[in-house]
């Protein structure tokens, strides 16, 4: 790629082994950027960190010790994609308590220690881009996804706060909000009906107005948008990226 918004810059990407992460690391990677690839799978952050010339770190983005270490070991850190989550399909009576703890931590909390971790570099050094993943849902609501549901709206408006709290520091807080994206959350069936081709077309057909289930690498497009200097003038923003879920 001859763009290179990205060159000079770091990029940390949580959940960045596969799926959103993965193809918003390739694309960052392809503009120019360093990536720092941390992801739950430490080897696969490893070798996907080799392929593109960056780090590759074990994360678990609930640890925030943890989280705080990674990021003081790679030091320079001017964009942070923050992609890492987890699903559980179900309504609130037959959500466990302890399903309901893992969604909110990794998907919420996950998302707050990752922020954390950057925010004090980022407004020290004078600035920083922040990228968070929502969802259609996290906008519009689904059945049998409470817990899911209330996470990505707690992204939603955490994006928004840390918008307004650091945008005088020269830091900017958006959020990309996909729809139905081929990613392996999709694949291995996390999603109710997605292990089953005919449902997943009907859920396409539902909520998807192009027809067609979404790519990593559109996602990725967007997000790169975001944390690159040509979105310079935009923060606080939540892009939806869903075919048109959310404007019915």
């Amino acid at each position: 790629m001859d763009i290179e918004r990205f060159k000079g810059k770091v990029a940390l990407i949580t959940g960045g082994a596969s799926g959103i992460g993965a193809a918003t690391a390739r694309r960052i990677a392809d503009e120019g950027g360093a990536v720092v690839i941390c992801d739950r799978d430490g080897a696969a952050a490893v070798d996907l960190a080799a392929q593109l010339g960056g780090q590759g770190y074990e994360l678990d983005v609930t640890d925030l010790d943890r989280t705080l270490a990674v990021v003081e070991a790679v030091g320079d850190v001017h964009v942070l994609v923050s992609a890492a989550g987890v699903d559980v399909c179900d309504t609130v009576p037959n959500t466990t308590p302890d399903e309901w703890r893992t969604i909110l931590d990794v998907d919420l909390t996950g998302v707050y220690n990752s922020c954390r971790a950057v925010l004090p570099r980022f407004v020290a050094q004078g600035g920083g881009a922040i990228v968070t993943i929502s969802s259609a849902i996290g906008t519009v609501g689904e059945r049998n996804r409470s817990a899911y549901c209330a996470a990505k709206a707690g992204v939603e408006n955490l994006t928004r706060a840390m918008a307004l709290d650091h945008g005088p520091a020269g830091v900017r807080a958006n959020c990309v909000a996909p729809g139905l994206i081929d990613t392996p959350l999709i694949r291995n069936g996390k999603v109710s009906g997605a292990d089953d081709p005919g449902a997943m077309q009907a859920m396409v057909d539902r909520h998807h107005a192009l027809g067609r289930i979404g790519q990593p690498a559109e996602v990725a497009s967007a997000i790169a948008f975001l944390a690159s200097d040509d979105a310079s003038f935009i923060t606080g923003a939540i892009l939806p990226v869903d075919a048109g879920w959310t404007a019915q």
